[in-house]
């Protein structure tokens, strides 16, 4: 659902933030955060399972926290690292993983089998959602070349 996740992460921030002169590509970025962090500690054999503290609210408010302490106020970086947040919050939302307490509030909930899964039919149409809803704003090779460049919708 990596296509449904950050196109609509990116329409519901143009929607709720109006904010036009965003780098979109940190949306992007954040979006991919969660899924990005659970592969490489599957990888390297910290966790056993491909979905796990990634996905938790409570690393994605610590990596909030952590960016807003780290980064100057009102400087480039700080906005980007926000951007970059605010993506990895519309992953969780949209990827449903909320649905399942012990992925969403870990480590606070463990050893619960009884986890949510959408059924692939549905993952379909939402990724073909999130593809119309790019393929909308990217009309054509210009728009797309200006996207991966700037980051912004002409």
């Amino acid at each position: 659902m990596i296509v449904w996740t950050s196109t609509i992460s990116i329409f519901l921030f143009r929607y709720i933030f109006k904010d036009f002169k965003a780098d979109l590509r940190y949306i992007i970025l954040g979006s991919f955060f969660p899924i990005l962090l659970d592969r490489s500690l599957f990888l390297i054999n910290l966790y056993n399972n491909p979905i796990s503290i990634g996905h938790s609210l409570f690393v994605t408010i610590g990596l909030l926290f952590t960016l807003m302490i780290v980064t100057k106020r009102n400087s480039n970086l700080r906005n980007k690292s926000l951007l970059f947040s605010i993506g990895s919050f519309f992953y969780l939302a949209l990827s449903f993983t909320w649905l399942n307490q012990e992925i969403f509030l870990y480590p606070i909930f463990t050893g619960t089998d009884d986890l949510f899964e959408i059924p692939l039919f549905i993952k379909v149409i939402l990724n073909f959602i999130g593809l119309g809803y790019f393929i909308y704003k990217i009309k054509n090779l210009d728009q797309l070349k200006y996207f991966l460049k700037e980051g912004k919708f002409i």
